[in-house]
């Protein structure tokens, strides 16, 4: 399979309304975990609330039941060291997600019940800001995340987030024709 057609021809799907935007999530994601190989694939966004930062997941597919899933928004403030080294480094890679310093904080309450080992994560940003994550996580044992496979997900997640973004703005024009006033 060749990802970056694979990616093109998914966003194009979007663009040109022959598959919805929950459709699109669902098949990025899908092809996240085929091209990466990884049990489990999410895209997540960060979100402001009153009581802090959360992480809302928009689209998880679980290679090992082969399905989509869905997961409850992710609180806390372990979710700060997290955000702090996705926006500063730009991915995490965690071999061992209980001890790696961006990862352990939500490892024992959110990523254990789960059965991830390992978590490997790629950021995108909109207008220059931190805006979410794309993420690889690994169930059962653990995985040594190699550099081409970071760069699959950075591949995937740099057009898929502009597909998103443009697919959003355009979703916020009215672009329908003024009536005809006689």
């Amino acid at each position: 399979m060749n990802v970056a057609v694979e990616t093109q021809r998914i966003c194009a799907m979007l663009d040109h309304a022959e598959i919805d935007q929950r459709a699109f999530l669902d098949r990025s994601a899908r092809l996240v975990a085929e091209a990466v190989g990884c049990s489990r694939a999410g895209i997540w966004v960060f979100v402001g609330t009153m009581n802090g930062r959360i992480l809302r997941c928009l689209a998880m597919y679980d290679g090992v039941t082969k399905r989509m899933t869905t997961v409850a928004d992710q609180p806390g403030d372990h979710i700060g060291v997290y955000f702090q080294t996705l926006e500063k480094v730009g991915y995490v890679i965690a071999t061992d997600a209980s001890t790696h310093f961006a990862t352990a904080g939500f490892f024992a309450e959110h990523l254990q019940p789960r059965g991830v080992q390992s978590m490997m994560a790629a950021s995108f940003s909109v207008n220059g800001k931190l805006y979410g994550a794309f993420t690889c996580t690994q169930v059962g044992n653990q995985i040594e995340w190699a550099r081409p496979q970071l760069n699959v997900l950075r591949q995937i997640g740099s057009r898929v987030s502009l597909a998103l973004v443009t697919h959003a703005a355009r979703a916020a024009l009215d672009t329908r024709p003024a009536p005809f006033i006689n």
